[in-house]
């Protein structure tokens, strides 16, 4: 029982009483006009008390069946609520699989069922704006993402599919607003930034780029592979805008970048020889070489040692450059030892030393054995100075030049 029905049973009590003690003698009790009882005080006391108790319990109980039917009603109301949903849940399961089983009809169809009984089921349209997006209704798409965001602003999953929706439709701008969005609302997150800055890519952006990377690596810096990756990325970004720099005749900016890149990951080889490069066309050869050789040391790539092989046609002393190209045949320690003894052969045959030439393709077997041949068939027939030989000795030099060249690690 209640409180309040305690409460009204014990001032029913208490008034029966006060009555009580009003009439101390026998009260004449009239039943009908000729039936009359006298009734001592004490009986009409524990009368008044008992009906009192009764009239207490019969309110109780009068609000407690009413609240048992509500309760009962509401509970009926919670189950049905609850199968439905049970019911809608495993129709956006289904819905989701065929969507993953790339079964897209079959997914459009359950997630609108499942939207036409709860018609503000946000996973149900972002799921929809998906699919509508993989057949291609991009336009038809963002609508139903958007119609999700109206009632999750915030949902991150959404606001991505949106992103990507636009990306697909060729709406660059909108794809960057969306994804400023992201960030904005998560600047501690990682993936939004890298997203960004992948649009930026597309747009050739090299300033808004870099300004992202920067973001980007103090997020990842506790994560070892990816910040090595996140650093190569940015020496790439660099030395992409060295080159725009370039290409507009901002030869200082460019060379600064080339520097910078190199700076970021100093094994990126297309900066080293750029770099090079750079140098050699404003007329400072011997510090283009000096960055060539450094770049070699770093990335073990040949391209740079052939960058200097074609400077020195021009010098009388190529000393430097056969020390590199001997040291590397001597430690025998790189599977492209043959390509150095094909370079070096050819450096002799240019500087008329046509001996050694011999000697070093005698005693190293190169495995394109054509090329050695070649050469070496041609240094045989040095006492022939027709333009002929002259001709293929050219064809020959460029082919050594040429040959692939494995990637640094």
């Amino acid at each position: 029982m209640s409180l309040k029905h305690i409460a009204f049973s014990i001032l029913f009590v208490f008034f029966s009483i006060y009555i009580a003690f009003l009439n101390p003698h026998e009260s004449t009790f009239h039943l009908t006009q000729n039936q009359t009882f006298k009734l001592p005080t004490v009986i009409l006391l524990l009368a008044a008390v008992f009906v009192g108790v009764l009239f207490s319990v019969a309110i109780f109980w009068t609000f407690n069946l009413k609240n048992s039917f509500s309760r009962w009603k509401s509970n009926l109301q919670k189950s049905r609520s609850e199968k439905k949903r049970v019911r809608v849940e495993n129709l956006f399961k289904k819905a989701e699989n065929f969507f993953l089983s790339g079964r897209l009809e079959k997914a459009l169809s359950f997630t609108d069922k499942v939207l036409d009984a709860f018609p503000d089921h946000v996973q149900a349209l972002g799921l929809k704006g998906k699919i509508l997006c993989s057949q291609g209704e991009k336009d038809l798409a963002a609508n139903i993402q958007k119609k999700a965001l109206e009632r999750e602003p915030q949902n991150i999953s959404v606001l991505f599919d949106l992103a990507t929706t636009y990306a697909q439709a060729d709406k660059l701008e909108d794809e960057i607003n969306v994804l400023k969005k992201i960030h904005r609302d998560n600047p501690k997150a990682a993936q939004p930034l890298v997203r960004l800055r992948d649009a930026f890519l597309k747009q050739k952006d090299w300033k808004k780029v870099l300004a992202a990377q920067d973001k980007i690596l103090p997020l990842i810096r506790d994560n070892k592979e990816e910040w090595d990756e996140e650093l190569k990325n940015k020496s790439q970004f660099l030395f992409a805008r060295g080159k725009q720099n370039w290409e507009k005749d901002n030869r200082d900016l460019a060379i600064t970048d080339f520097k910078q890149a190199l700076k970021a990951w100093n094994k990126n080889s297309d900066a080293h020889l750029s770099l090079g490069d750079a140098y050699l066309e404003t007329g400072k050869p011997k510090i283009a070489l000096k960055k060539w050789f450094s770049g070699f040391e770093e990335t073990r790539n040949i391209s740079c040692l052939t960058r200097a092989h074609k400077v020195y046609l021009e010098k009388d002393d190529p000393q430097t450059l056969i020390e590199i190209y001997q040291k590397a045949i001597d430690s025998g320690q790189t599977q492209e030892s043959y390509k150095f003894v094909l370079l070096l052969a050819v450096l002799y045959l240019e500087h008329k030393q046509t001996d050694k030439a011999k000697r070093i393709l005698e005693e190293n077997q190169t495995e394109n054995k054509l090329l050695g041949s070649l050469l070496l068939a041609h240094a045989n027939q040095t006492s022939n100075n027709g333009s002929d030989l002259e001709s293929n000795f050219s064809l020959i030099r460029e082919a050594v030049f040429q040959l692939p060249i494995s990637s640094p690690s």
